[in-house]
């Protein structure tokens, strides 16, 4: 049972260093994100101030807006359809996904989405410190993409 503990000693050493070899990369002047072996640049990496994402609108005959959650746009997670959005954006589609999510806000029956008239994506800028610091959840603008009635049968 001798060569048990060099060896487990000998193992422990060789995982400490796969665990910390991706942290060289802080001293890189282009560092490389590295699958399983990753500094995680989506944490390090500096962001600007503000940001800006599409997302729809909803509105009632009143007027009030209602935010239109992701799931009425696509099937999949937030970030997949959030970029499902953003590619069509991107490639001047945008009325397309507008269509769905209006199709989709029609056959609802839950509140406050079956009082919704119409729907609106729009692009918004937001400042990111004051909208999760401060708690200033409007955007800096909005550009409203496409807008469209809410037809129900």
């Amino acid at each position: 049972m001798r060569i048990g503990k060099p060896l487990a000693a000998a193992f422990s050493l060789a995982v400490l260093l796969a665990i910390l070899w991706p942290i060289r990369q802080n001293w890189q002047p282009k560092p490389k994100d590295d699958f399983p072996l990753s500094y995680f640049p989506m944490f390090s990496h500096k962001r600007g101030a503000t940001y800006k994402v599409n997302y729809f609108i909803g509105y009632d005959d009143q007027g009030q807006r209602y935010c239109v959650p992701y799931r009425f746009a696509g099937s999949g997670g937030f970030n997949q359809v959030r970029r499902q959005i953003n590619k069509k954006v991107k490639r001047g589609k945008g009325a397309s996904v507008l269509d769905k999510v209006a199709e989709r806000l029609a056959r609802s029956e839950q509140e406050p989405y079956l009082r919704l008239t119409r729907v609106a994506l729009v692009t918004g800028e937001y400042h990111l410190d004051d909208y999760f610091l401060k708690n200033h959840k409007m955007p800096l603008y909005e550009e409203v993409l496409a807008e469209k009635t809410i037809e129900r049968p």
